[in-house]
């Protein structure tokens, strides 16, 4: 079974659990995310020049139904939209100390990257009762990740002593595509009010990617948080 079946297994599951006479609506909701990155020193480095893109509008088209009155379910197709980053780096990581060179400082290389994400997330919401209701939201979700990075000024280096490096070679642009799927979960909180909804949650995302030994090359993200406003029709 690869990555996608399990949360698709889930989806299924909860749709044939559900009792037949609770129908089904469609959800539909637009919402603004902020995304979380990697962390210093993947893809961008703190004390050099560097422009993030982190935040993207999000679409969400869907199904769900309650269960009882107070638990309901959601199947929702989720496009997380785009991230990118422009950065100069130092090519060599034992060059950079967190906040700027370590030793003698090498030539700044340019770091050019984006990426998207999408998926289908299959989440449970426990509710109160009432005109207005609270809840809380949980499920896996799988997504489609695409990352895309260039370096067009990269060369070799070297670390010949301790605080000393040099330039090995000419320069050797890089550029480097990967996209997969891959399983990761989401969570939230809700408040709705008839059709209404508006929900505060959280997407885990950006799994490295395989064939990179130690250093898997993960997207930009790792994650984005999500205001989303949606209506049930």
């Amino acid at each position: 079974m690869n990555n996608l079946t399990y949360p698709l297994l889930a989806a299924a599951l909860l749709a044939v659990t559900c009792p037949p006479a609770k129908a089904a609506h469609i959800e539909v909701g637009l919402g603004y995310s902020q995304a979380r990155t990697q962390g210093n020193g993947v893809w961008y480095q703190q004390g050099f020049q560097h422009t993030l893109d982190l935040q993207s509008p999000v679409l969400l088209l869907g199904v769900t139904a309650p269960v009882n009155q107070h638990l309901s379910w959601h199947i929702d197709a989720v496009d997380l939209g785009s991230y990118s980053v422009n950065s100069q780096d130092t090519p060599n990581d034992a060059n950079y100390s967190g906040n700027g060179y370590t030793g003698n400082s090498l030539p700044l290389a340019n770091y050019i990257g984006s990426g998207s994400v999408y998926g289908l997330a299959a989440t449970l919401q426990a509710h109160t009762s009432g005109a207005w209701q609270f809840g809380v939201q949980a499920g896996p979700f799988a997504y489609h990740e695409q990352w895309s990075l260039a370096v067009p000024n990269w060369y070799p280096s070297q670390q010949v002593a301790k605080g000393g490096f040099r330039v090995l070679g000419p320069v050797m642009p890089l550029a480097y595509s990967q996209s997969q799927w891959a399983l990761g979960y989401t969570l939230g909180i809700t408040l709705t009010h008839g059709p209404a909804s508006l929900t505060l949650g959280y997407y885990a995302d950006g799994r490295g990617f395989p064939g990179h030994g130690s250093d898997p090359w993960p997207p930009l993200w790792k994650g984005q948080t999500v205001l989303m406003a949606s209506y049930q029709f």
